[in-house]
C-alpha cells in the first residue's frame, strides 16, 4: 500500500533526527517496539498494567502486557 510505504519511509528518514515513535500510530514493522514506544518506562508500565488490567482486556499488538509478578512500587 502506498500510504503505509510512505509512512515507513518517512519514519526511517527521520531516525537520525529524532528518537522513539508516536504511540498512537502502531507500526508492526518496528522491531524493538517496547523501546521505541515506551523507552525506559516499559518494564514499570507492565507492573502498572498488572495492577489495573491484569486480564489484559485492553490489549493490542504493540500494547503493554501485564507483568508476570503483580507487585509494583
Amino acid at each position: 500500500m502506498p500510504g503505509i510505504r510512505w509512512g515507513e519511509d518517512f519514519r526511517r528518514a527521520m531516525l537520525s533526527y529524532t528518537w522513539g515513535v508516536y504511540v498512537n500510530s502502531p507500526n508492526l514493522a518496528i522491531k524493538n517496539w517496547p523501546r521505541g514506544y515506551y523507552g525506559s518506562n516499559f518494564e514499570r508500565l507492565t507492573h502498572v498494567k498488572s495492577c489495573y488490567d491484569p486480564e489484559n482486556i485492553f490489549s493490542f499488538p504493540q500494547g503493554i502486557p501485564p507483568a508476570k509478578a503483580k507487585s509494583w512500587r
